[in-house]
């Protein structure tokens, strides 16, 4: 059969547009080519608040920190690089002598030591000349060359010793824009300071160094203790520990929660002596919290004197912890383990107890005020050889039975406490570290 021409032109039209048409929803159908993938940039928290610092997030099999600390979760997220330090440090010339004569003050010190190892003066030179020719690191003291605290490549030059007005020092030196300047001076007093631990303490990734001095001029050795570090804020040496650690030995240095940043232990051993009066025992944590080492933990052992018990009452006397007060005031009458401070001080402190309990059943209308009342009368039945207190609580009770108001039996007591000294005298007897009491505090009402 014959066909048209424009039948055969359209017939043909149809044979080629429907492969193109299959063809073009096949390959609408099939997903775009793969491309490399790019790590999702998540913020994480920096130690500086308000801030955040931007980065691809590490592998999370690069290390554990299950169980960590946010402020070790900080640390370790945030490990530092090294930068190379490219400044022109002096060249060494170990011919160059500590000069003389010897500085007479610390600060003086620091310049001359600066100006030596700016100009070349060495580590090992600087060491020779502390010890021989100025006679100032002792036993303990010590200069190191080998420990870069910035982790910019090159160490810094430590050196610990004793300066004339102020004691035990440590001072240390880097090197900046070619010559060494002073980037720390911490001063502990006593012996030339000993470096405890030089190691990485807060998982920064940088060198710290925790050194003590001890001062042993009042006969008892006693040891002083601080933690320093390199802060690239500041671009110096800084303090880690909030405060100065002083104790009876130094302190030691264990991952006690196991988040791999180190605690610092500071034990507490000293039962007192004549000075300070009884002193608690135990031992306090100080814990890194990103920003500074600080006491997280207070751990004391029980009180081992009736006069410890008795100053617990009295501090919750003093706050309102009635019940607790008198509690603790049952146990210094009644525990026999409870040892003497003061081999003259049982009667009284008998007197003493009895009498702050009597105000504080009377305070808080216990019918047991009547008990602390008697107990006074007849454990102190002479009121010519009784201590000052069984005077005081027989006052306090006569008084208070007319009035029935606690302010004027309170000024009846006070009356007595003008009168005989003693009442101060007895009870502020247990040193410096003991509570001072005054007139007020023996009769609050």
């Amino acid at each position: 059969m014959a066909y048209p021409p424009c039948a055969i032109v359209s017939t043909m039209l149809k044979r080629l547009i429907l492969p193109l048409i299959v063809l073009c929803f096949a390959a609408g159908c099939q997903s775009a080519p793969p491309t490399a993938s790019i790590p999702t940039e998540l913020p994480f928290p920096t130690m500086t608040p308000g801030q955040v610092i931007r980065a691809a997030l590490p592998p999370p099999n690069l290390f554990s920190i299950e169980g960590s600390s946010p402020a070790t979760a900080i640390a370790l997220s945030s490990q530092p690089t090294a930068t190379p330090n490219l400044a022109s440090c002096p060249p060494p010339n170990s011919d160059y002598p500590l000069p003389l004569p010897v500085p007479v003050t610390g600060r003086s010190m620091e310049t001359v030591i600066g100006g030596f190892l700016s100009v070349g003066g060495t580590a090992v030179t600087l060491d020779r000349g502390l010890r021989e020719t100025w006679g100032v690191i002792g036993d303990s003291g010590q200069v190191r060359g080998d420990i870069d605290l910035s982790g910019e490549g090159t160490p810094e030059i430590i050196a610990s010793f004793v300066t004339p007005d102020e004691g035990g020092a440590v001072m240390i030196f880097a090197c900046v824009d070619g010559r060494y300047a002073a980037v720390y001076f911490g001063v502990l007093g006593g012996d030339a300071p000993d470096f405890v631990r030089v190691e990485d303490m807060n998982a920064d990734g940088r060198t710290d160094i925790m050194y003590a001095t001890s001062d042993c001029s009042s006969g008892e050795c006693r040891y002083r203790t601080q933690l320093v570090g390199w802060s690239r804020e500041r671009g110096r040496v800084v303090n880690l520990l909030d405060r100065v650690i002083e104790s009876a030995q130094p302190p030691r240095v264990e991952d006690l929660d196991q988040d791999r940043v180190n605690e610092i232990i500071e034990q507490m051993n000293d039962s007192g002596n004549a000075e300070t009066g009884p002193l608690r025992t135990g031992f306090n944590v100080y814990d890194w919290n990103g920003a500074t080492y600080t006491r997280s933990i207070t751990q004391l052992n029980p009180p081992r004197f009736r006069i410890q018990i008795i100053h617990q009452a009295d501090e919750a006397f003093s706050s309102g912890s009635y019940p607790e007060a008198i509690s603790l005031y049952t146990l210094a009458l009644t525990d026999p383990n409870l040892e003497a401070w003061r081999s003259d001080e049982l009667q009284t402190l008998q007197a003493y107890t009895l009498y702050r309990m009597l105000l504080a059943y009377t305070f808080t209308g216990d019918t047991r005020s009547l008990d602390a009342f008697t107990a006074l009368q007849t454990q102190f039945p002479d009121p010519v050889n009784a201590p000052v207190y069984s005077q005081m609580g027989q006052t306090f009770w006569n008084a208070f039975q007319i009035t029935n108001n606690l302010n004027s039996a309170c000024l009846e007591v006070q009356s007595i406490i003008s009168t005989r000294p003693e009442a101060l005298g007895l009870i502020n007897r247990y040193g410096s570290r003991s509570p001072t009491y005054s007139a007020q505090d023996l009769c609050p009402f």
